[in-house]
């Protein structure tokens, strides 16, 4: 099978494409037939600085769409079956074929192709995660969503708008109607040294919720616009939250998208609430574009790569 793989870690030009024997599952596992796998900055820094416990040669890939090619005894799944998933944190997406856990994996949407289900894994299930099972949004809240054009903050903007909370967005002026037409209802340019005063103005006390993506120096103005007592969520693993006051409370996170919260993303996909964004699709042999182009910071929605030829 082709796969690209990084033999030492050394950054996006450590990664090459080559070929390997075809892996087996073992007990819980499934053997997936990898259509699509999404890129996302988490490739990109595990390249660059490593993960505890990831050994080398390293496949990058931490979220796959595909079909059930073999199943180990203990695999809630059937070959042939369209599956989603994470991979995550020991890579392999970025190949033909990859071994998963099946409790990291999904009935694929119904109203979803396999690009779209490729994006869906990590960086909805991050949103997921970060603004209901950790943030507690509620119907009538107001959350300020940072980054909130690219592939985590896309599904984040329509996540929460989907739980009938009111949604701001900071972003590039270019991507103000990109988050209005996700259901984003106030848009703020970081470029503005006085947008978290427009965040203020707009919400009276400031918003109850602040899912930060970006990290510093947005996310420290985007903390002054929370209202005493809110929530702050940040997913910055590298650059943890400051000590906050004013009675807010906060949590940064790694996500972990187990198969219940990725059935969760499909029920709101296949009920028209989540619409995955895909800025491009590349082929595999254009894996270090796809990561260089993730590593920019500037993508609209998610890049992904089309493994099977």
């Amino acid at each position: 099978m082709r796969v690209a793989v990084a033999q030492e870690l050394g950054g996006i030009d450590s990664v090459h494409l080559t070929d390997q024997p075809t892996p087996t599952p073992g007990a819980g596992q499934l053997l997936v037939r990898v259509h699509c796998a999404g890129v996302g900055p988490w490739d990109v820094g595990m390249l660059n600085n490593g993960f505890p416990g990831l050994s080398t040669p390293f496949v990058p890939g931490q979220e796959i769409a595909g079909v059930v090619e073999a199943i180990h005894d203990g695999a809630e799944f059937q070959p042939g079956q369209r599956v989603y998933g994470t991979t995550f944190p020991v890579g392999g997406g970025f190949a033909e074929l990859a071994v998963v856990d099946s409790a990291r994996m999904a009935p694929m949407p119904a109203t979803t192709d396999f690009p779209e289900a490729a994006g869906l894994a990590i960086g909805a299930g991050t949103a997921y995660e970060g603004l209901i099972d950790r943030g507690g949004l509620r119907a009538g809240e107001t959350v300020l969503i940072t980054a909130a054009s690219g592939g985590v903050g896309s599904a984040a903007v329509q996540i929460a708008a989907a739980a009938g909370a009111r949604v701001l967005g900071v972003a590039s002026p270019r991507n103000h109607d990109y988050l209005r037409n996700l259901g984003a209802g106030e848009v703020f340019d970081y470029h503005d040294a006085h947008w978290a005063e427009q965040v203020r103005a707009a919400v009276g006390g400031g918003v109850e919720l602040l899912f930060d993506g970006s990290g510093r120096p947005t996310r420290d103005l985007a903390l002054t616009a929370i209202r005493d007592g809110g929530r702050a969520i940040s997913i910055i693993m590298q650059d943890p939250l400051p000590d906050l006051e004013r009675g807010i409370t906060g949590d940064t996170f790694a996500a972990h998208a187990d198969r219940e919260r990725l059935d969760a993303l499909s029920r709101l996909v296949d009920a028209g609430k989540l619409r995955p964004t895909i800025e491009a699709v590349l082929p595999l042999d254009q894996v270090r574009v796809a990561l260089t182009r993730v590593a920019g910071g500037h993508t609209r929605g998610k890049i992904v790569l089309r493994t099977a030829q």
